[in-house]
């Protein structure tokens, strides 16, 4: 057998969870190889370590309450990721209607017009008011003047 095999089945062996023939062969190897001896005095002083150490008892409601941290933490990220979406919803939002509405305009702009629609404007704000001022329900009067100076 190699020592990339033996190496790889060194923690089975320590624990004697091989087959006996397998055991056999590994024995035998590590009667020549030391470099496969060194790595199972290795896992050897591991396990001493590790023995060292007490043997914790979980409690009865331990595996419950991992899962519901674990749900816990799930719901978080969720929710997270919800209200990152809600928040680039709002200020996609905020950019878009600042975009539409910079351009309008104010009452500092001018806006430059022919004089035949300033009669027009003019002639049918009057026929308004006459017609607000005597409180008619009827249609407010035409203007006419706009269709005379065009032609």
């Amino acid at each position: 057998m190699r020592c990339n095999e033996v190496k790889r089945l060194l923690s089975a062996y320590f624990d004697n969870e091989l087959p006996l023939d397998q055991s056999v062969i590994i024995r035998e190897h590590l009667k020549t190889c030391k470099s496969c001896m060194v790595e199972l005095e290795d896992i050897e002083r591991l396990h001493k370590l590790m023995g060292a150490f007490p043997i914790l008892e979980v409690g009865p409601y331990f595996e419950t309450q991992v899962i519901e941290r674990i749900e816990k933490e799930t719901r978080k990220r969720r929710l997270s990721f919800g209200l990152k979406l809600a928040v680039g919803f709002a200020l996609g939002g905020l950019m878009l209607f600042f975009i539409t509405f910079r351009n309008l305009p104010g009452e500092d702009i001018t806006v430059q017009t022919s004089p035949a629609l300033n009669t027009y404007v003019q002639e049918y704000m009057e026929s308004y008011n006459t017609h607000m001022i005597k409180n008619n329900p009827g249609l407010i009067v035409s203007v006419s003047s706009l269709g005379e100076g065009s032609r």
